[in-house]
């Protein structure tokens, strides 16, 4: 019975996902630090397609790294290896090395290493290969690929809460099971709470917690992602901003059919002007896509872009003053920079320089009035920073103990104070006069999600020992609340009066987190086999370069049918429908009820109560 228990939970936690998009790993210990550019040469073999199966997991679990070897000549690699956590390692080739002639090589030949890690930890990687003449790498931007990146937590228990300050007890608990939360979001009076979880946007009235105003669902969107959407909503409750798959969608707060919906950009962030006139976006994607790695800027009467913006890496974060006329955002590599724009022109009024040696920019936050933005990211020169809207350099820095990344940040409107948490464990309040902290605090967790009080007056901070913290600025105590997984996403509302929290592990993605379970090791003499790869491309239809979408969908299709498991209906949802406008294709998997299709005349689409 123990074996057994042990092996529907081992199926369970094997989310058998590939990160969406190219990635640089974000972690100062990282082995060998930045890795130097190799000179290009015409004899130079190439290498694609590298990554890591599954890409995230639990230990005991056998993940297998692979790229794709190509010569244009046919010539054999002189050596195919892997960097593995600071050593060379030699790679094997899929198909017996006999067997490999001149044209398998022009076609390009699929290397593999295999590991079993037996302790919570990064694993850092890229390929180098050689033929003897040129020399190629792959799995690297400024540093090695961080993967699979390993959690203990089976992130089956996540919830959504709103806590009442004065009390410390959740007036609202909402458990959302295996869906990540993406995103919350409170109105200024605390009246309104706007939620984005892996698969639904939620509005709930805080004095009604029983059940959602509404909800708007996407059966096609997956679960265990690091572009994890975002939401947003206006000062009053009335509009409410929301990335969800690969679309960016507005709603009234009077129900859930969509004012408008623009498709095009997998979104880390979102945000909305305090009038709920303006949003944007920040967008992940590829250097060389200049419809991808976008700042949009739109308003709320149409999902035309009043313009958009493209640079070198991921926009990680993007926020707005509280009339949308100024709008910050921050890159990852290998761009790694502070931007600031007039909501009037995509021209950058500032571009800063980059800030970091290898690692991404993770927050920009604006102040109300616009006049100043707050930075966090990691960097042994600097980890907090301010800048003014009138200088590419920031007015202070502050570096924190080990270089510990500040992936948790936020400004107070009046742009006073500023709130900040890092992987290390520390809490800081800052005063933007000065970049040494006015009050700090210590924790043993990684603190991925933080805000501040509008006042200045206390920070609300959640991470991975599945705790919310409550730190007072004046008082040395603090009130904990517990939770049932990581703690990821906190907003307090602009009263002061309610905080809410949302669990996941998007945040948690491409760094060393401190884990209760460090230092473990775990007994793998029983290995878990995730299901082959190959046979989850062949299941797909999934070509060996084109891998990424909807591997969730089909890994849930497969662990229903080993465990026998059928989906939980959806009810009272909002389908998410292929485009905004057009006309409906019955058996295209999306319900399209503007369209007129329903569970009787579409029941291919329409299926579960939609």
């Amino acid at each position: 019975m123990e074996s057994k228990n042990f092996l529907v939970f081992s199926f369970l936690l094997i989310f058998f996902i590939f990160a969406p998009f190219p990635v640089s790993a974000e972690d100062k210990n990282t082995p060998g630090g930045m890795i130097p550019k190799l000179p290009k040469t015409q004899n130079d073999p190439v290498l694609s397609d590298g990554r890591v199966y599954p890409f995230w997991g639990p230990p005991c679990q056998r993940y297998t790294y692979s790229v794709i070897y190509r010569d244009k000549e046919g010539r054999k690699p002189e050596y195919m290896k892997i960097y593995f956590n600071g050593k060379m390692i030699d790679m094997d080739p899929t198909s017996p090395e006999a067997s490999l002639g001149k044209k398998d090589y022009q076609n390009g030949v699929r290397y593999e290493y295999k590991y079993v890690p037996n302790k919570v930890g990064s694993n850092f990687y890229y390929f180098e290969a050689s033929n003897g003449l040129g020399k190629t790498r792959a799995s690297i931007i400024d540093s090695p690929d961080n993967g699979p990146v390993l959690f203990t937590s089976p992130f089956d228990k996540n919830e959504i809460a709103v806590i009442d300050k004065q009390s410390g007890k959740k007036i609202l608990e909402f458990s959302t099971g295996k869906e990540w939360i993406g995103g919350i979001a409170l109105s200024d009076d605390g009246k309104y709470l706007a939620a984005k979880t892996s698969k639904h946007i939620y509005l709930f009235d805080t004095a009604k917690p029983a059940k959602p105003i509404w909800q708007f669902n996407c059966e096609q969107c997956q679960i265990g992602d690091d572009v994890k959407g975002g939401i947003d909503i206006s000062g009053d409750g009335s509009r409410i901003i929301a990335a969800f798959g690969d679309r960016i969608v507005l709603f009234d707060k009077s129900n859930n059919k969509p004012i408008w919906m623009y498709s095009g950009g997998n979104s880390y962030n979102v945000a909305i002007s305090k009038d709920g006139e303006y949003m944007a976006a920040a967008t992940a994607g590829d250097e060389s896509n200049i419809n991808s790695n976008l700042i949009i800027l739109w308003n709320e009467k149409s999902e035309k872009p009043l313009w958009q913006y493209h640079a070198a890496g991921n926009f990680h974060d993007v926020s707005l003053s509280d009339d949308g006329r100024f709008v910050a955002g921050s890159t990852g590599c290998p761009d790694k920079r502070f931007y600031l724009f007039s909501k009037d022109s995509n021209n950058p009024l500032i571009k800063s320089e980059q800030l970091t040696r290898d690692s991404p920019i993770h927050r920009a936050k604006i102040s109300g009035d616009g006049l100043s933005a707050a930075v966090g990211s990691e960097s042994d020169g600097g980890a907090v920073f301010l800048f003014n809207k009138n200088s590419k350099n920031p007015v202070w820095k502050f570096p924190t103990p080990q270089g510990s990344s500040v992936r948790a940040l936020n400004f107070t409107p009046n742009g006073q104070y500023i709130g900040a948490a890092t992987f290390g464990g520390n809490a800081y309040i800052f005063n933007k006069d000065k970049n040494v902290p006015i009050a700090e605090w210590k924790v043993d967790a990684s603190l991925g999600g933080v805000d501040i009080s509008d006042d200045g007056s206390f920070l609300a901070a959640g991470g991975t020992d599945k705790k919310l913290y409550i730190f007072d600025k004046n008082a040395k105590s603090k009130t904990e609340i517990p939770f049932n997984e990581y703690l990821e996403e906190v907003d307090i509302s602009a009263n002061g009066k309610y905080i809410a929290a949302g669990t996941g592990g998007s945040v948690y993605f491409f760094e060393t987190y401190i884990s209760q379970d460090k230092g473990k090791t775990f007994d793998c003499s029983s290995v878990i086999e995730p299901q082959p790869e190959t046979q989850m491309q062949q299941e797909g239809g999934l070509g060996i370069v084109e891998r990424k979408t909807g591997l969730w969908e089909r890994m849930v299709s497969f662990i229903q049918r080993v465990l026998k498991l059928k989906p939980e209906p959806s009810k009272q949802s909002q389908p998410f429908p292929e485009k905004p406008s057009g006309n409906a294709v019955c058996g295209n998997d999306f319900c399209e009820p503007n369209f007129g299709e329903t569970k009787e005349n579409c029941p291919k689409d329409c299926s579960a109560g939609d």
